[in-house]
């Protein structure tokens, strides 16, 4: 596993070099590449944009329940199992609605189904259908591995989940630009403006033309930061099913490739420009590197304790 981690890191650093140039170009050509790719009528993207999100909600109810079991069989009294059970099952339900709130949202199917949008029912209902489940298969596949280091590393990838949300939503709000699918309609006084321009007055503007304020929290995509969070979130399957101990660095791959496919979603719809998913999947990769290090960091402690 230490030589995975070790391949994951170079990876990491590469990607960082890369989204960085990306960022630097889109910084300069935002209103050209948007303006060339901008496809909002296309429905196979609205779909694929859709289900970005479904791997970040899933793999954390996943792992919520994983860390739940470990906390039903650990070794502590019996009111501390009933404390870490009891704050397992809050986490999850927290999980369970954030994800149904996230897949039906204005920027995943609540796009294609506008009556989905905030719609209290039908986010319960796929949290129910959707999301929760995952809660018992990460609790049932936890029972049939004997990883003892199974709760730190859960609680790692945990944190930084958490950590990936918030920097979202601090960043969002740190900034109001607007989308580029919002100036595109032509509204007087929305016009393109670089991400490090501020945009002050959308609240008015909103209110001026019933824009949803979400229309001004263009940088960065958290749909890239969520999405490019799969490239290790995948390989965190090997720990609940031992057949993907040997595939992890596939795994990454392929959770890189989801992410980038996200990306390229975003900028067709107008949601997001070049500079904005670059950002989002440079904070993406940057947990990604810290992620590996703290898994690297407790694999190591875990060395010396038995030595």
């Amino acid at each position: 596993m230490e030589r995975e981690h070790k391949i994951q890191i170079w990876i990491n650093a590469a990607l960082l070099l890369f989204f960085g140039a990306l960022f630097i170009i889109g910084t300069f050509t935002d209103e050209a590449v948007a303006g060339a790719i901008y496809s909002p009528g296309n429905t196979v993207v609205a779909v694929i944009t859709a289900l970005g999100l479904y791997p970040f909600t899933a793999a954390a109810m996943l792992f919520i329940g994983s860390l739940c079991e470990r906390a039903v069989h650990c070794e502590k009294s019996k009111p501390i199992k009933v404390l870490l059970c009891g704050l397992c099952c809050l986490l999850a339900l927290a999980g369970g609605i954030a994800g149904g709130y996230f897949l039906l949202e204005k920027n995943s199917f609540g796009f294609l189904f506008p009556a989905l949008n905030k719609n209290i029912p039908a986010i319960l209902a796929v949290s129910v259908i959707f999301v929760c489940p995952m809660f018992v298969f990460g609790y049932r596949a936890a029972k049939n591995t004997r990883d003892k280091l199974l709760a730190k590393r859960v609680i790692g990838l945990i944190v930084i989940l958490l950590i990936s949300i918030i920097a979202m939503q601090v960043l969002k709000h740190s900034f109001t630009r607007p989308r580029f699918r919002t100036v595109a309609v032509g509204y007087e006084g929305i016009g393109f403006v670089p991400w490090y321009t501020p945009f002050p007055g959308s609240a008015e503007l909103s209110e001026l033309y019933g824009l949803n304020g979400d229309e001004f929290l263009s940088f960065p995509s958290g749909h890239s930061i969520l999405s490019v969070c799969t490239m290790f979130i995948l390989p965190c399957l090997s720990w609940l099913l031992p057949k993907l101990k040997d595939k992890q660095v596939t795994l990454f791959w392929a959770g890189l490739i989801f992410g980038v496919i996200i990306m390229f979603t975003r900028m067709v719809l107008g949601a997001h420009y070049l500079s904005d998913v670059s950002a989002g999947a440079i904070i993406g990769t940057v947990l990604s590197l810290v992620f590996t290090l703290i898994q690297i960091r407790i694999s190591g402690r875990e060395r010396q304790s038995l030595s």
